[in-house]
């Protein structure tokens, strides 16, 4: 039977196409529906409305599945890693399904472009006859393991890794990614690398510093952010997590690993760029975390 929303902007229809869990709008008799997200606050709710977004064009609702379509049935889901917001899953046809995606990071996806992995459909939960948004299933690639690039490609990716943040930034839009980690750079089916989680992003050009509630991943976190209470993300954060990473890239290991953070981070304590051995590379990582606050030594010259 068909689902029927009532909202302020009128009535919508969702008909089932089949009994897969799939349903398309009734497009003759309904409007744009309105959807039950979680409980938010109301400055949360204005930055997660595309609308509200400046500068961004309007994003439409990607295809919409519910938990009951066949490939979400859990002999169907193969678990592939855990992230800020929950868990991601491997599931049939060559997709990944991202629990707890939000809309604002769907929307921030799509804004994104190129830059990131392409968010397929948006999956709803049917809680009497509302669909209510519980996650996305999104393009399935490969997890980026800086241990694994031969040392002879390591340049090839460190430019691919900076080109494709410096888009992100630079892009039409002006996306701040917020949690630039190696774990967030995908390589995907065309061969490009892209970025994948977006729960943390902010547009360059939002002033609004309150209403941001993202996650972060503390070993990436410039000292200039503040601990523990963090602000919202900047280019120049972005631009720290970047060096950190290119360190990991280059050197194999991984950043401040074991360490106490609040320590390093109070202390403006960072990784040692001595360990890499390429003049230009150790001078690329050293300013940026020295932009990002990080008590780095200035190069010695003999």
């Amino acid at each position: 039977m068909p689902l029927i929303l009532n909202g302020p902007q009128g009535t919508a229809i969702l008909v089932p196409v089949d009994e897969s869990g799939l349903y398309l709008w009734d497009t003759e008799n309904a409007q744009v529906p309105t959807v039950v997200e979680e409980s938010r606050s109301q400055s949360q709710k204005q930055s997660e409305d595309v609308s509200a977004l400046p500068g961004v064009p309007s994003l439409p609702l990607p295809p919409v599945i519910t938990t009951e379509h066949p490939i979400l049935l859990p002999k169907n889901l193969e678990i592939l890693g855990l992230g800020g917001s929950g868990y991601i899953y491997k599931c049939p046809g060559g997709f990944a399904y991202k629990v707890h995606a939000s809309q604002r990071e769907v929307d921030f996806m799509k804004a994104a472009g190129d830059c990131s992995v392409t968010p397929f459909s948006r999956v709803m939960r049917n809680v009497h006859g509302v669909l209510v948004p519980c996650g996305l299933i999104m393009e399935l690639a490969t997890p980026f393991n800086f241990k694994l690039v031969p040392s002879e490609e390591r340049a090839t990716v460190k430019d691919e890794m900076i080109n494709l943040v410096e888009r992100l930034h630079s892009s039409k839009v002006g996306i701040v990614h917020g949690d630039i980690k190696p774990a967030n750079f995908l390589r995907c089916r065309d061969g490009k690398l892209r970025l994948c989680d977006f729960d943390s992003a902010r547009l360059i050009a939002d002033e609004d510093t309150e209403g941001w509630e993202g996650f972060v991943s503390e070993r990436y976190v410039a000292p200039s952010r503040g601990f523990p209470k963090y602000g919202p993300p900047t280019v120049r954060d972005d631009n720290y997590a970047l060096a950190i990473s290119i360190w990991e890239l280059y050197t194999g290991n991984d950043a401040l690993i074991d360490e106490d953070m609040e320590e390093v981070l109070n202390d403006g304590r960072t990784v040692d760029v001595d360990e890499l051995e390429d003049q230009d590379i150790r001078n690329f990582v050293r300013k940026r975390l020295r932009d990002g606050g990080a008590k780095v030594e200035a190069p010695k010259f003999y």
